[in-house]
């Protein structure tokens, strides 16, 4: 089990007799979230607002108590029974216990997801501080003005503390993507991202099995794309380029980049490998591929190439393959 029986009892008693309501414009984020419409947008904003909320904080644990507890003993029809209890059940009026599993499970991974980015990336971190919080229970008291006002000005906006500990979103969304995962297993998604996090830990071989367990176990093509790629990452990391390149060539021989041109900066870490491997001809090729096949990636791979001078000193010492790039760009050596 997930979740303390203690915490998870305590929990739901809470909320089943606290006389707040789920304040509407976070159950409207997560409504949206379930139903995977504007995914990013959407968990942006419940992620700013369960950092300011500690009641709808609170709500959003008890329906993920509760579902896991389902998870756990799955007697068929008790999940819908008990969430009616709990406010904010038009959230699942109507659905079957396999639906809001379902419609849980995506909303859990999105959040989880945003957490991770959250701890990750800087640019995230900022559109999330932007974000205003809407607390309900303020917009029909005396206090309504000045929390409008507040609004306004930005004091209602997550507290840039709070944003600041990094640590603690990786863990947070290392949960959340655990629980995803624990009400459906198979979620490739989610387990991508949690090898994600695991790999900014620093675990790298419990990285390597979520992504070798998205590569060999799901149908997506797209999925295991990520999880090829990923796993060549860590064996280009480990120094084992022979692996990488044959993580990076199945990309290629997929023919996912023929159907989903994004994924063919696949062709330079092909290059990079061949280049570790003392095999610059072959790099030569693939960069000329690329330059060819897929102009737009090119113009971000000269910039990769240029932030690496071990990378283009490598080129350069080749006569031959500075010749082959240099009669496709000229300017691909130049400072």
């Amino acid at each position: 089990m997930m979740y303390d029986r203690s915490e998870f009892l305590d929990s739901i008693r809470h909320v089943r007799s606290s006389p707040r309501l789920l304040c509407a414009g976070f159950q409207r984020d997560l409504s949206a979230l379930m139903d995977g419409e504007l995914p990013e947008r959407n968990a942006t904003r419940a992620l700013a607002h369960l950092e300011s909320c500690p009641p709808c904080a609170e709500f959003f644990q008890a329906i993920r108590l509760q579902a896991l507890a389902h998870r756990d003993l799955a007697v068929p029809g008790s999940l819908a029974q008990h969430l009616r209890r709990i406010r904010g059940q038009d959230l699942f009026r109507g659905l079957t216990d396999a639906e809001i599993i379902r419609r849980l499970s995506a909303a859990l991974y999105q959040l989880g997801k945003a957490y991770v980015l959250l701890a990750t990336q800087k640019d995230y971190l900022l559109r999330v501080a932007e974000e205003p919080v809407q607390i309900d229970q303020f917009a029909q008291t005396e206090l309504a003005d000045a929390a409008d006002a507040a609004s306004q000005s930005g004091a209602c906006r997550v507290p840039k503390e709070v944003l600041s500990a990094a640590d603690s979103h990786l863990s947070k969304g290392r949960q959340l993507l655990a629980e995803a995962l624990r009400l459906k297993p198979r979620f490739a998604e989610a387990r991508l991202y949690r090898g994600f996090v695991e790999q900014a830990l620093g675990e790298q071989q419990t990285a390597a099995q979520e992504y070798r367990e998205v590569f060999l176990h799901t149908d997506r093509l797209v999925n295991r794309g990520h999880a090829a790629i990923q796993l060549g990452m860590l064996y280009d990391q480990l120094g084992d380029h022979q692996a990488a390149l044959r993580m990076y060539r199945w990309v290629v021989a997929s023919g996912l980049i023929v159907h989903r041109p994004d994924f063919a900066f696949v062709l330079y870490n092909i290059a990079v490998e061949h280049l570790s491997l003392g095999n610059s001809a072959e790099a030569a090729a693939m960069l000329r591929r690329l330059h060819r096949d897929f102009p737009e990636v090119w113009k971000s791979a000269k910039d990769w190439a240029r932030r690496s001078p071990e990378f283009l000193a490598r080129l350069q010492g080749d006569a031959a393959c500075r010749r082959e790039l240099e009669a496709d760009e000229p300017a691909f050596f130049a400072a």
